[in-house]
């Protein structure tokens, strides 16, 4: 009996849970219920009860319909945001809703689109950071006075966060970019810069750059790293390179540009010996390239290396006007007397820096007779004379100079500048020319070699002597590096062969241009040239045969036609077939790519607005190995001014004031810049920035200004507009664009 009772007792209990389960269920469903009608922001001001029709304003006392199947709470909102004045949501703007706005200009075309726009506290952080990045501000800077009253002003909404967030913001974005970065360089055979520099903390750092070109044929540029490096050894560099490109994911170099430096070769022979491999191009033979903008530098320093005195005594005369406040007003004195409309000043240049001593020389020609009215006025003349002693009337102390000042300059002075300043500025639009960072430049480099191998070939045969001297010192040094076949680069050659405008052709008349009076070293350069195109095709394709070279079609040495089957689905299949039909009549079905290319008609000249890279585009289904050899070397920096150009940007970065910055940090800023601006500057063009226009634009808005009185002076003002913390760079772009080479 117990066993049949406790059977009963066990049929029983699971109906008693299903039913206590049910009514559990139906409490807790008319508790959702309740939430689901409490959770309009309406019963945060109305009175809520259940089964309510209609409530009452507590502020207005007005009854509304609230009946949950007929009104709902809409009629209650709608109530409080616009009929109740007395409600605290009387027409506050909706924080969802989003308001219209035009977007910022684009940084090429201009033109900025309406888009909807909602605030955001945390996109507002992320572009404070990312300003902070692009224009070199200071964390600090959300903790300045004025910048806190202009975020407030701008939006009240916006609470600035701590130094210490932006810092932590800005390690952000350079992570996240890096990753963008580290995409793009899936896949692509890159050209390295590099460089090192020391900075104001007395730490060196080394620029790792990286140049390419693009699966849509664009010209890239990205600095990789911007790193702390022990020493400037050869190995040292070396193992740092090797070091970030692992860290990269980087396998495939093409070139490597570095100075004259010695501890380079070292460099580059490491390199070459961690990077051989299947995918090195011919064992690293022409991985190695000397950045032809220091060699260029060498070349006149060489030639300027007994510096003419006329050179001095201009240099002497400039330091004298620019060495204080009076001697420059009364310089302009001479000028306003002269008749002399010139929107530039007279500026020193940096002894070891040729291109600053050429536009030093540039400008004060053009103020020629203002110096020689100079000579008239008092103390001028006194500047250039011997040891002298002035003796005070007040007290006996004398003041002794002791150095003697060359000058002033007299008239065959300045006729010499002017020979000065004509034979510079071949060699300064040279360098311009081969380190422009935004377009092609390795095809430009032969026509320049030549020009200058002509201009110095005829002042050796000047009748001047101290003509023919600078010029066969400068001969020496260009021999050293461009004359001999072991020390040049050959890809330099290919890279005006690839030029479609020139071709093999143009080489061989540059060449009988230089070497006119030496037929076999000519037949000999061709050669070599001929030689290097052909192992370089030869490489290419055996890449392309194990399938590591891009959109290489085919493996063979010749384009030999396969029979093409009429498909209908091929909409394009008449198009192939006449293709294949010209070749054969042409007699060009067994011919290889090379030979195609060089039968082919010289493209005839276009002016500036070529596009090499364009053309290659357009053609690379026809040419397919030698489009991607044309890729890789026209890809490639003719000089490390890329890699410099990031020292000016660390000496911003990293300058007195923000000297406790560590290393990580200055690298993630500097890498960051170059990644995230849009329009990153030119080397070749840099902006056309004038001092003197800001002068004189603050005395116009000073003339214009009625009741104005005690303005402060001009250098207050530039102060206070910031131009002074701009004019380094200004001068360092204007007179000093390079970074100083070591020779």
């Amino acid at each position: 009996m117990t066993s049949i009772n406790n059977e009963k007792d066990q049929t029983f209990e699971p109906t008693q849970i299903v039913e206590e389960s049910q009514e559990t269920r139906l409490e807790e469903n008319e508790n959702e219920e309740d939430d689901l009608k409490k959770r309009s922001f309406v019963w945060d001001h109305f009175k809520y009860e259940k089964n309510i029709t209609s409530a009452k304003c507590p502020y207005c006392k007005r009854m509304i319909k609230c009946d949950s199947k007929k009104n709902g709470t809409s009629g209650l909102g709608k109530h409080l945001k616009m009929y109740c004045r007395q409600s605290p949501c009387y027409k506050l703007p909706d924080k969802k809703q989003k308001t219209l706005n035009f977007s910022p200009p684009q940084p090429l075309s201009g033109k900025s689109d309406v888009k909807g726009n909602m605030y955001n506290q945390v996109a507002c952080r992320m572009a404070l950071a990312r300003m902070c990045i692009k224009d070199n501000r200071p964390f600090s800077i959300v903790e300045d006075e004025g910048f806190v009253e202009y975020s407030s002003t701008l939006n009240p909404k916006f609470k600035l966060p701590s130094r210490w967030t932006v810092a932590r913001d800005c390690f952000n974005i350079y992570k996240e970019e890096s990753k963008v970065i580290k995409n793009l360089l899936v896949g692509q055979r890159v050209s390295l810069t590099t460089d090192t520099w020391t900075s104001v903390q007395n730490i060196n750092y080394m620029c790792l750059t990286a140049h390419w070109v693009d699966d849509n044929w664009r010209l890239v540029k990205k600095i990789l790293n911007f790193c702390q490096i022990s020493n400037h050894k050869g190995v040292t560099i070396g193992k740092l390179v090797y070091a970030c490109l692992k860290k990269w994911g980087v396998n495939k170099v093409f070139t490597v540009t570095v100075d004259n430096a010695a501890s380079n070769d070292g460099a580059i022979t490491y390199l070459k010996k961690e990077l051989m491999g299947p995918d090195s191009i011919l064992d690293g033979t022409y991985m190695h390239l000397r950045c032809c903008a220091h060699i260029v530098n060498l070349i006149v320093r060489d030639g300027l290396e007994d510096q003419h005195a006329s050179i001095v005594k201009i240099r002497n005369a400039v330091r004298y006007v620019r060495s204080s406040p009076a001697r420059l007003l009364k310089f302009e004195a001479c000028v306003e007397k002269e008749k002399i409309v010139c929107g530039k000043k007279v500026s020193l240049d940096v002894d070891t820096r040729w291109n600053s001593t050429y536009l030093m020389l540039d400008t004060a020609i053009m103020f020629e007779k203002a110096f020689r009215r100079l000579n008239l006025e008092d103390g001028y003349m006194a500047y250039f004379i011997d040891d002298y002693e002035e003796e005070f009337e007040v007290n006996t102390r004398k003041r002794k100079r002791k150095k003697k000042v060359v000058g002033p300059p007299c008239e065959n002075d300045w006729t010499n500048a002017r020979y000065f300043v004509e034979f510079l500025k071949i060699f300064y639009i040279i360098t311009l020319k081969i380190s422009a960072s935004k377009h092609v430049t390795a095809n430009l480099f032969f026509n320049e070699i030549v020009k200058m191998h002509v201009k110095i070939s005829k002042m050796c045969s000047s009748g001047d002597e101290k003509c023919r001297s600078m010029a066969i010192r400068m001969k020496e040094k260009y021999d050293k590096y461009w004359d001999n076949i072991d020390n040049i680069n050959f890809l330099l050659y290919i890279a005006v062969v690839l030029d479609p405008q020139k071709k093999m052709k143009y080489v061989e008349l540059c060449l009988k241009k230089i070497y006119e009076n030496n037929g076999e070293k000519q037949a000999m350069f061709l050669q070599r040239v001929k030689n290097t195109l052909e192992a370089l095709y030869e490489e290419y394709v055996r890449l392309a045969s194990s399938g590591d070279c891009g959109d290489i079609m085919g493996g063979s040495t010749s384009l030999s036609v396969a029979p093409i089957l009429l498909d209908i689905d091929d909409d394009d299949f008449l198009e192939k077939e006449f293709e294949r039909d010209l070749l054969v009549a042409q007699g060009k079905e067994n011919k290889s790519e090379i030979d195609i290319y060089l039968c082919d008609d010289v493209l005839q000249s276009v002016g500036d607005d070529y596009d090499i890279l364009l053309w290659w585009k357009s053609n690379s289904s026809r040419y397919p190995t030698l489009s991607q050899i044309a890729r890789n070397v026209l890809g490639m920096p003719i000089s490390t001014v890329a890699s410099e150009s990031a020292f000016s940007t660390g000496g911003r970065v990293i300058d007195p004031f923000r000297s406790s910055l560590n290393p990580r940090t200055a690298e993630a800023l500097i890498c960051s810049q170059d990644w995230l601006r849009s329009n990153p500057i030119d080397i070749q063009n840099p902006p056309d920035i004038a001092l003197d226009e800001y002068k004189k634009k603050l005395e116009e808005i000073e003339k214009e200004e009625v009741g104005l009185v005690d303005l402060p002076d001009f250098e207050k003002v530039f102060t206070w507009f910031g131009i002074v913390h701009f004019a380094p760079w200004c001068v360092g772009s204007c007179f000093g664009l390079f970074v100083e080479w070591d020779s």
